[in-house]
């Protein structure tokens, strides 16, 4: 049996592990918008105030659901390391806004086969983009991970196929809004990580996505007027087509259910990467105040809407995964 000592001892190696399972999570527009401080028994994860989107996420919604992923990341690769996760949740800490939650060892914990499953799992899972192919996702794997949303504190739906085609609507209302807006074109170009770029963050643009690879007629193509109603009509068109449209939401609307709703879909990718299934995000549907109402109105059983995304066996296999940050960049080391 592992004696206090040693799990003492064990925290350093155990605890850094963490963060290289937290780093790849997935992001808002991946931004890798966390920070770590690891101290002699602690690791503290850390909202990074210079990686918000002002425009796309005002109120920092999505920036603490996407640190919610990477602490999720970090739990599972603690309890797969053979320690139970304490976290603590530090949002209501007034001196520093920036602390999110943090994460001790707990007791000597036999690791089940589930948790080494979803440890594996989180460098295999990545956003796909593009479309899913028309095979079914049956009813038994989508309750099995509606359970594990509802195990993290988060309500998930299905949606049935007038809903898909009521969000397929809303999507690409979305879109023309979005793409309609100069500033938020801006802080997209921002974002976007060409063909061969060496920087380790930002979306990676393909020539499926946005017509070319070179970064100048991409530039040039986020000014066309037209380029809301083209995205529209893809989105909506990959939205109706998906096999599975899930939204996941909260009882209430606060920076703490914003946490947990970012673990929950952690937990619900994880297990749906070790089923061979991937992602798309929805989420400008969200980003725009009057369309997350009507959402909400579209699925009243969520109360607070918090996420939408598509799910389903890739067409292809996924070659432009979004590159990371190295450690050394999101960690600090306290003696």
């Amino acid at each position: 049996m592992t004696s206090l000592d040693d799990v003492h001892v064990a925290h350093p190696h155990v605890l850094r592990g963490a963060v290289e399972a937290a780093i790849l999570a997935p992001s808002t527009h991946n931004t890798q918008p966390w920070r770590f401080r690891l101290t002699v028994d602690m690791l503290e994860l850390l909202a990074d105030p210079q990686r918000q989107l002002h425009v796309i996420d005002t109120e920092r919604r999505q920036q603490i659901q996407s640190c919610g992923c990477a602490l999720y990341n970090a739990r599972v690769a603690v309890r797969a390391m053979g320690y139970a996760d304490e976290v603590t949740v530090m949002l209501t800490d007034s001196v520093h806004p920036e602390l999110l939650a943090t994460l001790r060892l707990g007791a000597p914990h036999l690791s089940t086969d589930e948790e080494l499953a979803r440890m594996r799992a989180i460098p295999r899972r990545h956003t796909n983009r593009r479309a899913f192919l028309r095979r079914p996702v049956s009813a038994a794997i989508t309750d099995r991970l509606i359970a594990i949303a509802a195990a993290e504190g988060a309500t998930m739906v299905r949606l049935d196929p007038p809903q898909k085609r009521r969000l397929g609507q809303l999507v690409h209302q979305a879109d023309l809004l979005q793409y309609g807006d100069p500033a938020f074109r801006a802080e997209l170009g921002r974002w976007l990580a060409p063909m061969g770029s060496k920087r380790r963050d930002g979306i990676p643009f393909v020539e499926k996505e946005y017509g070319s690879v070179l970064p100048f007629t991409v530039m040039r193509t986020l000014r066309s007027p037209g380029l809301g109603d083209v995205f529209g009509d893809l989105e909506d068109e990959l939205v109706t087509g998906a096999p599975v449209v899930f939204a996941l939401g909260t009882h209430e609307d606060s920076p703490s259910d914003w946490l947990a709703c970012g673990q929950a879909l952690e937990a619900v990718l994880l297990e749906a990467t070790t089923l061979g299934l991937s992602a798309s995000f929805l989420n400008q549907v969200l980003e725009l105040p009057g369309l997350r109402g009507e959402l909400g109105e579209l699925l009243p059983s969520l109360r607070t809407p918090q996420m939408v995304f598509r799910l389903g066996i890739p067409e292809e296999a996924i070659h432009h995964a979004a590159p990371r940050r190295d450690l050394s960049e999101v960690l600090e080391v306290v003696v």
